[in-house]
């Protein structure tokens, strides 16, 4: 689950192409881990299902905060839409995903407190400081926190999928382009 990066690299001369980065994605080393995650935090979704106790705008800024890391482009946009249809505006969508949380923190703490722990979860999975689900526990009931964490651990594991089938499809799309007609 390594991401690398050659923008920053000094090294890299302005004639040469720019490599992409690489987007996290699921080895055997996390996908089971993930998974238990998610599983563990099935009855949550499940009860989140009939009766939420977190707004849908909010479960959406979530989302989009865990897709600000993983950059699933299928994410991105499934739920920015989903997220716009449920009155939150293009604008703060874009600060969402575009990790500009700071114009928010201003106008709604505990959303921000909410995204900024999105975006934790998605930096370090399951290995996150409990001292960021403590800052929640300051803005939301213990329910609304353990559905916090179901949306950020459902939508990690979604994004990292969706980047392994990109880079799965981009794998096989250079693997066609490298064979030579006989």
């Amino acid at each position: 689950m390594e991401r690398t990066s050659n923008m920053n690299d000094d090294r890299v001369s302005s004639a040469a192409p720019l490599s992409r980065v690489a987007k996290r994605t699921l080895g055997f080393d996390n996908l089971f881990k993930m998974l238990a995650a998610v599983l563990a935090s099935s009855p949550v979704l499940l009860r989140a299902l009939f009766r939420p106790k977190t707004s849908v705008a909010l479960r959406e800024k979530v989302m989009l905060g865990v897709t600000s890391i993983t950059d699933c482009r299928y994410c991105a946009w499934g739920h920015g839409h989903w997220a716009m249809a449920h009155g939150v505006s293009l604008e703060e969508v874009n600060l969402i995903l575009g990790q500009q949380t700071e114009a928010l923190q201003a106008s709604a703490p505990a959303e921000a407190a909410a995204i900024l722990f999105a975006q934790h979860y998605a930096e370090y999975l399951e290995q996150f400081d409990p001292a960021a689900i403590d800052n929640l526990r300051t803005h939301y009931s213990d329910a609304q926190v353990a559905e916090i964490l179901a949306y950020a651990r459902t939508v990690a594991l979604g994004g990292l999928i969706g980047n392994t089938i990109d880079a799965l499809l981009d794998r096989l799309r250079r693997m066609g382009r490298s064979r030579k007609p006989t």
